[in-house]
């Protein structure tokens, strides 16, 4: 059941009938091979989005019975098989009755947006370091820049495509790196604690420009974005608070670094390769968590003993989902 109390897309079997509300993203016209018209629509029921057909309809027709792209409708979709695979066709569509509201079907992370902030912000807290020339704590810098950019911090998808593209995305992928970040600190003892977990909690802060996340949490790149990618913006964003504050400017340095660096190798988008134990740390715990984001995923809809039909992109091998 997904968190409506419905079945969801990922739990409907094959031959089965689903009869529940569903948020539509997007319809459009297509054209058969026979030249007849069908629409193809971006279902959302709150844990994953889904292509579905209808067939004889069209934009047009479903707009004179109310039924338009942004809105909740009440839909019966029969579950069957297309080449190997689940396949959902849309029997019928009428503007819904239910009191849900557009939150209910926008998927987002598994734990509470306050709680993974509060999380991120008491680690960087506990990281806090005064040496004694007395230079202000690299953590108060990063604490300052959450709260100011609290509200984009905590809504703003963490990507197009791929890991972490949901609404809350940043957040939640900076909750796993924060707190994965903190744990590898005990078992690495030449860490910097502070460095690192500042620079994992604001390692993608510059996606806040780089995106505009709409109410449904899917992204799209801004201006910002296309000229400039959030490593450069995040970069600006940590000299900008600099001369606010009177940190060790070694540390706000190899701060910039972690940002400039952390995509691993220029041919993935680094600025500048890692060159400290802090920034290699950072580059790897973001590889980690977003290939485990996309296992997770990509495995969501999978019959146990399965693999996805493809290797998905940005991946070497198919995923596989265990039997148990």
């Amino acid at each position: 059941m997904d968190k409506n109390g419905f079945t969801g897309f990922v739990e409907a079997k094959i031959g089965t009938e689903l009869k529940r509300p569903v948020y539509i993203r997007s319809i459009k016209d297509m054209l058969s091979r026979k030249n007849t018209t069908y629409v193809t629509l971006m279902l959302m029921d709150g844990q994953t989005e889904q292509n579905a057909n209808m067939f004889d309809a069209s934009v047009e027709k479903l707009a004179g019975l109310g039924i338009n792209k942004d809105m909740i409708a009440d839909a019966v979709i029969d579950v069957t098989e297309f080449q190997g695979s689940k396949n959902f066709t849309v029997r019928s569509l009428k503007p819904s009755a239910s009191e849900l509201k557009i939150d209910d079907f926008v998927k987002s992370p598994p734990y509470p947006t306050d709680q993974m902030y509060d999380e991120i912000c008491g680690l960087v807290r506990s990281s806090a370091f005064t040496d004694e020339n007395g230079h202000t704590p690299l953590a108060e810098l990063t604490l300052s820049i959450l709260n100011d950019l609290h509200d984009r911090y905590v809504t703003s998808s963490a990507a197009i495509a791929m890991h972490h593209n949901m609404r809350g995305g940043l957040l939640y992928h900076s909750y796993r790196m924060v707190k994965s970040a903190d744990a590898l600190c005990g078992v690495y003892d030449c860490l910097d604690r502070e460095l690192l977990l500042c620079g994992t909690a604001l390692h993608d802060i510059g996606k806040i420009w780089e995106y505009v996340t709409s109410e449904t949490g899917s992204a799209e790149f801004s201006s910002e974005g296309v000229l400039f990618g959030h490593l450069y913006l995040g970069a600006s964003l940590i000299k900008q608070y600099a001369v606010r504050f009177n940190c060790h400017p070694e540390k706000i340095k190899l701060l910039i670094h972690l940002i400039l660096s952390h995509h691993g190798t220029q041919e993935f988008g680094a600025v500048s390769c890692p060159a400290t134990a802090e920034a290699f740390a950072l580059h790897f715990i973001d590889n980690l968590d977003a290939r485990i984001y996309m296992c997770e995923d990509l495995s969501l809809p999978l019959e146990p003993g399965t693999f996805t039909d493809k290797k998905p992109f940005g991946l070497d091998n198919r995923i596989y989902k265990p039997k148990y």
